[in-house]
């Protein structure tokens, strides 16, 4: 693709880093992340039995949040813990191995790896990297968008 990565750009020196994407320190993921048990993001109880209260709590929640944290979801911790391990270990792959994986330039779908450049906010801009794959129905699953690395990222 031939373009900068955004992990290009965060392993320069700050000095180095233009400053439309620098944000102000007060805006930086560790003083706005959110830390304690209350959120004020919208918590949905997946155990309710009631699915409809659900759905449209789920519903409300993406219209007028666009996020929502879900609880009693019995997905086990070990599960997501190889989820956030899988997906920091395909990031921290080389540029060229993680260009394997890259959204062919000329493909309508949404799968591969790339580099968005975000809608400027207030001056600043917001740059990332991304790997999109389907993961359903199974018969939708093109394992050419699937790293190979790290090893455990596939379960064919």
């Amino acid at each position: 693709m031939g373009a900068d990565r955004v992990q290009d750009i965060a392993k320069s020196s700050k000095e180095t880093i233009p400053d439309a994407f620098i944000r102000l320190e007060t805006e930086q993921p560790g003083i706005t992340t959110v830390h304690g048990a209350v959120l004020e993001v919208p918590t949905i109880d997946y155990s309710d039995p009631d699915e409809e209260k659900v759905l449209s709590a789920i519903e409300d929640a993406a219209r007028n949040w666009g996020m929502f944290q879900i609880v009693n979801h019995e997905i086990p911790s070990e599960a997501i813990a190889k989820l956030l391990a899988a997906g920091k270990g395909f990031f921290e792959l080389s540029q060229e191995e993680k260009e394997v994986y890259a959204k062919p330039s000329d493909s309508k779908s949404m799968e591969g790896y790339g580099t968005a450049l975000q809608k400027e906010v207030e001056g600043k801009k917001a740059w990332v990297d991304h790997l999109f794959h389907k993961i359903w129905p199974p018969s939708a699953i093109n394992y050419r968008f699937w790293p190979e690395n790290p090893a455990f990222y596939r379960f064919e």
